[in-house]
């Protein structure tokens, strides 16, 4: 039988249609660039300290600054302002916006 490219993006079931979303780590975000939370990559304390702050799937984010000691960024999402190491911003992905 042969297969082709409709055939490979066909919704089924236990294979949900592929999307064109591309989803980076937050650290690749570029200052002034924003996204929305797709995912945190972490568990237990980290994840519930990052909720707190809003870094939940669906939340606006967008870098506002970097800080010269440590490499640390600065990152707006709803009223709160979080800097975070490169470390912790790789664990969370982001849609990146296109403006």
């Amino acid at each position: 039988m042969l297969i082709n490219r409709r055939m490979l993006h066909r919704k089924t079931p236990g294979n949900p249609a592929p999307t064109d979303e591309k989803v980076n780590p937050l650290s690749y975000l570029s200052l002034g660039e924003a996204g929305t939370v797709r995912q945190v990559c972490l568990e237990g304390t980290l994840r519930c300290y990052l909720a707190r702050f809003g870094f939940i799937e669906g939340a606006v984010i967008r870098v506002i600054r970097r800080v010269p000691l440590g490499g640390l960024r600065v990152y707006r999402i709803g009223q709160a302002e979080i800097a975070l190491r490169p470390e912790m911003a790789e664990t969370i992905l982001v849609l990146r916006h296109t403006e």
